[in-house]
């Protein structure tokens, strides 16, 4: 059950991490509704921040995931 839950999150943070590579924006998330977009170009600073963040995310969840099979299956 965890572990679908890391991966979908492990998923979801590549997608947009994709997204950022090949449209050079970023949408971040902020609190409550509310979205902000940062350009490669005009936001350097802050697309690279959200960038590398979205990438731990997605690289330690799916981490979690493959670690929470494993220990399911042994």
């Amino acid at each position: 059950m965890f572990a679908i839950i890391f991966l979908a999150f492990g998923v979801w943070f590549s997608w947009l991490v994709y997204q950022a590579i090949s449209t050079r924006e970023i949408v971040a998330r902020g609190w409550g509704f509310n979205t902000r977009i940062y350009s490669r170009d005009n936001e350097p600073v802050w697309y690279w921040v959200t960038f590398t963040s979205y990438s731990i995310c997605a690289v330690w969840a799916t981490t979690f995931a493959i670690l929470l099979v494993q220990k399911s299956l042994f």
